[in-house]
């Protein structure tokens, strides 16, 4: 799970009481799926990060890529 504190909040980990969570979005802390961190999720304490996922690759345009088929298919007649 990828968590950040609340806003004005510090919330002590699991196993570490004596070092905490803050509040940062732009560096979300990974902390295993237990019902510790789920509780502090479900009070408000937490907040879920989603995952940061890849964009993907632009599609090229029809045409160009029609004409890459083609281009192919030629070489392969010709071997």
């Amino acid at each position: 799970m990828r968590v950040t504190a609340a806003e004005g909040l510090q919330v002590p980990y699991e196993t570490e009481p004596r070092k905490h969570i803050t509040h940062n979005p732009a560096e979300p802390v990974v902390v295993p799926d237990t019902s510790y961190y789920r509780r502090r999720v479900a009070s408000g304490e937490l907040t879920l990060v989603a995952e940061a996922t890849e964009q993907p690759a632009p599609v090229a345009d029809a045409a160009e890529a029609s004409a890459k088929h083609a281009a192919k298919a030629k070489r392969g007649a010709r071997a």
